[in-house]
């Protein structure tokens, strides 16, 4: 964000609350949080996007606990390599593939819990702390601009059945629910009047018009001392208009986009679009530079909606389960992970808050991942889990050719069966959670240490 955008925004404020306040008036035109300038240097941006019932690690056949050989982690050449091949699954995001480091050898929790492992999936096994969206949000070294959304939560069609099986935990028995409306969340993020000025922009109006339309309406009704005090204040916004004509920010500098469309958000018929409002709205906070930590939860663990864009009969868990068949095994998981793909298209749509000439994407870091490896059977081993963005410059993706890394000779943890790729030694999945932590320059929260060999910055 511009030090004009935010001079402007603070004016704007300023001004109406003063005009308000003065008339012992309601803040009309003020709702919602507001956003401040930041000062300094690229400014890494964290995003957890959290996928339900695993994204078929294991081939159609498998076994107990899956073989590895399924449709999302990369054939390669070499536990570490850069010439690799995407499956089905993973191929989704192949315009992201330079971007990309693809990790294997992980193990959540005890590596069986299923549907369970919702409970810790990013944070420790021991479900005693918090998760590290929060973690990473409540220091001061990754605060955005706003306190309230230290770590923005949204949760497009999660929970919307009443369960409440969320990924995101202010404690140890304090879980989070995520806003699951992305019209509420909009609202939330950039306030109640931000679609009546958006409105009033859009038909050349100046910002400052649907306060002075209220303000110049009140007045036909005032007289004497408080028409002549509001006159005073009517005075004040025209001259701080006159000297902002010159201030406007050019077009990308933090625009708040149109406010979602309202949709049933528990309709099938309308998922992919409530879905793209959610990225949107995240994406438009984080180059706002609202937030800097986010989480996108997709759905919950044992998902119900049907996603019609691959088939009408089977739910996506039922699918992860093999009930349907093959195509809507791999179309369910193809659809999540492609959701992944566009949510990236939003991050590089929109400039850098922080960097001039750098877009968001530059600066974001985007975890994939979800509470299971595979749906049928739903274990934890061979975990997915996709680190994806320019992370300014921190993240070791192969030198801009994508990355392919088997963390298992790091490994801390053992499985009784394990897999056929990787053996049955495992690292623990809360070490990858501490190294985003170390690369954010916050002190590794969680037991375990760090997993070296994924950020430049961390040994």
């Amino acid at each position: 964000m511009t030090h004009l955008y935010a001079r402007r925004v603070f004016l704007r404020n300023l001004v109406v609350a003063t005009s308000a306040a003065s008339l012992g008036l309601p803040l009309f035109g003020c709702g919602g949080p507001r956003m401040s300038a930041l000062a300094g240097g690229a400014k890494l941006k964290v995003v957890f996007f959290v996928v339900p019932d695993g994204l078929a690690v294991d081939s159609w056949t498998g076994n107990s606990f899956g073989d590895g050989q399924g449709l999302w982690h990369p054939t390669a050449n070499s536990g570490d390599s850069t010439d690799f091949e995407l499956r089905d699954v993973s191929a989704e995001l192949t315009a992201y593939r330079a971007k990309s480091l693809y990790l294997r050898g992980l193990m959540l929790g005890e590596g069986n819990s299923g549907h369970n492992g919702w409970n810790v999936v990013l944070r420790d096994r021991e479900a005693k702390l918090p998760s590290i969206d929060v973690i990473l949000g409540l220091d001061p070294a990754m605060t955005g601009s706003n306190l309230t959304f230290r770590s923005l939560f949204s949760g497009p069609h999660a929970g919307i059945d009443g369960s409440p099986w969320f990924v995101s935990w202010s404690g140890a028995n304090a879980i989070r629910t995520p806003e699951r409306d992305p019209v509420l969340l909009h609202e939330a993020v950039f306030g109640l009047a931000s679609r009546d000025v958006r409105a009033a922009r859009s038909r050349g109006k100046h910002i400052f018009e649907p306060a002075l339309a209220d303000i110049r309406e009140l007045r036909q009704r005032l007289s004497g001392a408080q028409k002549q005090k509001l006159d005073t204040q009517l005075d004040s916004i025209e001259q701080v208009m006159a000297d902002m004509e010159g201030e406007l920010p050019a077009p990308g500098e933090c625009s708040v986009g149109t406010a979602p469309e309202t949709h049933p958000i528990a309709s099938a018929e309308f998922r992919t679009r409530v879905q793209a409002a959610h990225e949107r709205v995240v994406a438009n906070a984080l180059a706002c530079g609202v937030t800097r930590v986010a989480t996108i939860q997709i759905a919950r663990s044992a998902e119900q909606l049907n996603i019609l864009d691959v088939t009408s009969a089977k739910n996506p868990h039922d699918c992860a389960h093999r009930y349907a068949g093959s195509q809507e095994w791999s179309g369910t998981r193809k659809w999540y992970a492609r959701r992944a793909k566009l949510f990236m298209d939003e991050l590089a749509r929109y400039d850098d808050p922080d960097v001039s000439g750098d877009k968001l994407i530059d600066h974001t870091l985007v975890v994939v991942t979800s509470e299971m490896a595979d749906g049928a059977p739903e274990h934890q081993i061979d975990m997915p889990l996709l680190l994806m963005g320019g992370a300014s410059g921190l993240l070791r993706n192969g030198d801009g050719n994508g990355r392919c890394f088997n963390i298992a000779p790091q490994a801390d943890r053992d499985h009784h069966t394990g897999n056929p790729v990787i053996g049955k030694r495992f690292v623990d999945m809360p070490r990858i959670w501490n190294t985003v932590a170390a690369a954010c320059d916050i002190e590794p929260p969680y037991p375990g240490g760090v997993v070296t060999g994924i950020f430049n910055n961390v040994g």
